[in-house]
């Protein structure tokens, strides 16, 4: 969207304008009804009363749920009457580890990912035909560089970098964002030099005689290189952001939360609350700021409104697909990790934190009772996140605290033990089987791939799991999840992943609606359809406890509601017809 923005052509500009007073005028948002009966389909209400025939919804609350002929008894005259059509009703979704303004802002990337191309050539091809023709701002950025998912993927030397762009800034960020490729242009702009200190939590790679090649590892460097862009032009993030959250409502979300705010804006988590505290946005959220965000008198905001600031966000380690991950056995010796990833025989990963700081971070935000989320993906992460919650704990004991530990690639059971019994929970970023799974033998070997994401070890250690997408890292996809978790089958084909870590259908639905809203402290208020609580629905196009297996990934969402209103997730709707507005105004 900014990309064309950007292009200011008056023709352009125009056009846009009366669109944007067509869609004003006429396209309306759907009509809202105080009170709703739902029948003519299976109602999953993932509560005791399991799946039932009928709902009533009165002022955004549920009224009744349950056999069709009772519920209609205490539904007004004036109830709007809703015929499922033998499609299937439940819970609104909840997407507990998201980053909604990443997701934004890339959608107008260079789209370099696997999703998409198949080898280097063609990646190169698309840069080069992008760049020729680059009319997208002062900075390029490509976005989804995976060498794991791409077999022949080798990591693009300072040199190609420099030939792509050779004046204009560019930056490549992976597909799990915690690598970044940046040219020399890039670099200077950003103020990296080549006697410049690496950044907490970041390393700008050199070569043997320490030259910058170009590769910034992890989130501190890679901060530092996507702060130096301009912003998007005023009021553009805020139409971006709007679009991603009809997104996320298409889908069949109505909660996702924001597990640190990244992305070029001038002020993320003022962004973040403007729109999902806006009336009639398309989901409701909350937030984990990054400490940056978070003032020393802040304190947490009550979860009654859409947008409150909960938690704070920490990473650990990096990613398993760039040699980030801190693992306790080394990384595999395989041509996959010595020729493509060009780690060293014996790499284990590396800690983005030592202990005595890790440990007094975790105790100041631990006791101002926010609640902690922390990337975490190998053994030696969870050890040091959880001998930080240790002391946290025995220094300020705290009740019901929640903390969280997120992704958990190669969590052992004893840890999850352990994390259970000093009150962490766990979400699993479970599409790493999907879409990595038939390359986790050559990174970590059989043994651990059977263990990998072991989601099931965490039910039975006591634990509220969750699912979650880690967006844009993976395309918004739920069912895709879904079947996942079920199947564990990979994209590429094969045998199913670690047999014994499969979830019933029953157990993922709760992993993505009543575990998330334990996770997010509104287990009271939604996750399950019961009387008292908010009406925050989804209709699916099949029902995922029945469909046949190679039917899950193809169940779509068909409508939303949150707290009984009907979501209008339309692309063109008044509420982004004026945003446009306001962004074409300031280029007049």
């Amino acid at each position: 969207m900014v990309k064309y923005l950007k292009r200011g052509l008056v023709g352009l500009a125009a056009i846009a304008l009366a669109t944007v007073v067509f869609v004003a005028l006429w396209l309306r948002p759907p009509s809202g009804a105080r009170e709703l009966l739902f029948y003519g389909g299976p109602v999953i209400t993932m509560a005791d009363a399991g799946v039932v025939d009928a709902l009533l919804v009165r002022d955004g609350k549920i009224v009744a749920v349950g056999d069709e002929a009772a519920v209609r008894t205490q539904a007004s005259a004036s109830a709007k009457r809703i015929n499922l059509d033998g499609n299937t009703l439940m819970p609104g979704l909840i997407e507990p580890h998201s980053h909604m303004i990443a997701s934004a802002l890339l959608g107008a990337a260079i789209d370099v990912s696997g999703f998409s191309h198949d080898n280097r050539a063609a990646v190169m091809a698309t840069l080069k035909r992008e760049l020729d023709d680059w009319q997208g701002g002062e900075w390029a950025i490509a976005f989804g560089w995976d060498p794991v998912m791409v077999d022949d993927l080798e990591p693009p030397t300072l040199a190609e970098l420099d030939a792509l762009s050779p004046e204009r800034p560019l930056v490549i960020l992976t597909q799990m964002m915690h690598d970044a490729y940046a040219n020399s242009a890039a670099l200077k702009a950003a103020g990296i030099l080549e006697d410049s200190p690496n950044p907490p939590g970041g390393e700008y790679v050199r070569d043997k005689g320490g030259k910058l090649t170009g590769t910034l590892r992890e989130v501190g460097a890679i901060g530092v290189i996507l702060g130096a862009p301009p912003p998007p032009p005023e009021g553009a993030a805020d139409l971006l952001l709007n679009l991603q959250m009809g997104a996320y409502a298409r889908a069949g979300y109505t909660t996702v939360a924001e597990l640190g705010p990244v992305g070029r804006v001038d002020d993320p988590v003022a962004l973040l609350k403007r729109r999902l505290g806006a009336e009639g946005a398309p989901i409701r959220g909350f937030i984990y700021g990054l400490p940056p965000h978070l003032k020393a008198e802040q304190a947490p905001e009550n979860k009654d409104k859409s947008g409150a600031v909960i938690g704070v966000k920490f990473w650990m380690d990096g990613s398993p697909y760039a040699g980030g991950a801190a693992f306790e056995e080394p990384y595999e010796d395989t041509p996959l990790v010595r020729d493509r990833l060009h780690l060293k025989a014996g790499h284990r990963g590396a800690l983005n934190y030592s202990s005595d700081a890790f440990a007094e971070a975790y105790a100041a935000y631990h006791k101002r009772g926010y609640q902690i989320a922390v990337h975490v993906q190998g053994e030696r992460a969870v050890d040091r996140v959880l001998d930080a919650a240790e002391a946290a704990l025995k220094a300020y004991p705290r009740a019901n605290h929640r903390h969280r530990l997120e992704h958990n690639a190669l969590i052992t059971k004893a840890q999850l033990e352990r994390a259970q019994a000093l009150g962490l929970t766990t979400s699993f970023f479970i599409d790493h089987i999907y879409f990595y799974g038939h390359r986790l033998p050559e990174l970590v070997g059989d043994a651990r791939t059977e263990r990998y994401m072991p989601i099931r070890t965490a039910r039975e250690a006591g634990h509220h799991v969750s699912i979650h997408g880690d967006h844009p890292a993976t395309p918004i996809g739920p069912f895709r999840s879904f079947a996942t978790a079920v199947l564990r089958t990979p994209r590429r084909g094969g045998d199913a992943l670690g047999a014994g870590e499969h979830l019933s259908r029953l157990e993922t639905l709760e992993a993505m609606t009543t575990g998330p809203a334990w996770q997010l402290g509104v287990e009271d208020e939604r996750g399950s359809l019961e009387v008292g609580k908010s009406a925050d629905l989804v209709l699916l196009s099949a029902n995922p406890l029945t469909a046949d297996d190679d039917a899950l990934r193809s169940i779509t969402a068909l409508k939303t509601w949150v707290e009984g209103r009907e979501v209008d997730a339309r692309v063109a709707t008044r509420t982004n017809a004026g945003l446009l507005w306001d962004v074409l105004m300031g280029f007049f």
